[in-house]
């Protein structure tokens, strides 16, 4: 009877410990499908990009960059959610180019992030940068909601400093 007892509760363990795995699986990071759209004047990129799967938390993300004048520019991220979620976070991103725009680096990175809400938008402004190089700005967007992250990403088209 004790043998039987213990191999009962060894498969009962197994099972329970399988369980939480499994239970633990279920956290999810979500790239959610949409499309871009691209506004582009002589002083400032924007990059707005627009969920398309119903159901989803991310609802929209935006990313831009502006000419400030004389070796400055303004950069700025939003995220918006389909309705109120954990979190909203925005990171940006801002790239230099030194070879007139084939291949960037990253020179500033400004996170943003909200609580119990559903948009987040950040900004910097008059950061220094050099006259003549290109720049543009990237933008990762999030939101989770419970144990369930869905991310998409930005990214201006590069634009000269002034």
């Amino acid at each position: 009877m004790k043998k039987i007892n213990a191999i009962i509760i060894s498969l009962v363990s197994a099972i329970c410990c399988w369980g939480t795995q499994g239970l633990l699986s279920h956290a999810e990071n979500v790239t959610v499908p949409g499309y871009h759209e691209y506004v582009n004047t002589e002083d400032e990129a924007i990059d707005n990009w627009y969920g398309i799967a119903r159901g989803t938390y991310l609802a929209s993300g935006t990313s831009g960059i502006k000419d400030a004048g004389k070796g400055k520019v303004n950069v700025s991220g939003t995220t918006n959610a389909r309705s109120v979620c954990d979190w909203v976070k925005v990171a940006v991103y801002l790239d230099e180019s030194l070879d007139g725009g084939s291949s960037f680096g990253t020179i500033g990175i400004y996170h943003f992030e909200e609580q119990n809400t559903t948009s987040c938008h950040g900004s910097k402004s008059n950061i220094s940068v050099t006259s003549g190089r290109w720049y543009c700005v990237r933008g990762v967007h999030s939101v989770t909601e419970g144990s369930t992250t869905e991310t998409t990403s930005t990214q201006t088209k590069a634009m000269k400093a002034s």
